[in-house]
């Protein structure tokens, strides 16, 4: 009978330590949804698939940065949005953790720098609006910098800028 009671108490104390658990420590994750804090201070709280961020996740950098979206084997992949911890944002298509395809670079004054990115890099025709939507700047960009405004058809491949008032 004392026996009985033994088994009872270790088994009632083994449940009741297994629901206390924490679901994922260190970088040991292997398949489902956890909450992950790294020695840095970052913090991952998503999907993971053979210990690898795979999924849907929200990744917060201890700097205060947080980026909340797709990943693939660990890297940036699909759809997300990046907040910086300055206000800034960029929401946009990710590639191996780089920026790739469309997206919109948000600043915290309202100015929107919108275009198409390959590996981390601002390329082809891009445009700047102000915080009330009106055109500042449009032209062409290659892997961050500008490099000039596309020509008027009309103006023999000259620039012509002109004063509106």
């Amino acid at each position: 009978m004392r026996s009985q009671y033994f088994i009872i108490l270790c088994l009632s104390l083994f449940i009741f330590c297994k629901s206390n658990q924490k679901i994922c420590e260190g970088e040991n994750c292997r398949n489902g949804k956890h909450v992950v804090t790294y020695e840095n201070g970052d913090q991952f709280e998503g999907d993971f698939l053979e210990d690898s961020k795979h999924g849907i996740g929200i990744y917060r950098y201890a700097n205060g940065d947080i980026f909340e979206g797709e990943y693939k084997f660990g890297l940036k992949n699909g759809p997300g949005i990046y907040r910086y911890a300055n206000g800034d944002e960029f929401i946009g298509n990710y590639t191996k953790g780089l920026r790739d395809g469309y997206g919109k670079y948000r600043f915290v004054d309202g100015f929107i720098l919108e275009g198409y990115w390959d590996q981390n890099g601002l390329v082809g025709k891009a445009k700047i609006t102000n915080a009330k939507g009106s055109l500042v700047l449009e032209g062409y960009w290659n892997q961050n910098q500008f490099l000039g405004i596309k020509p008027k058809e009309e103006s023999n491949n000259r620039v012509e800028i002109s004063n509106p008032e």
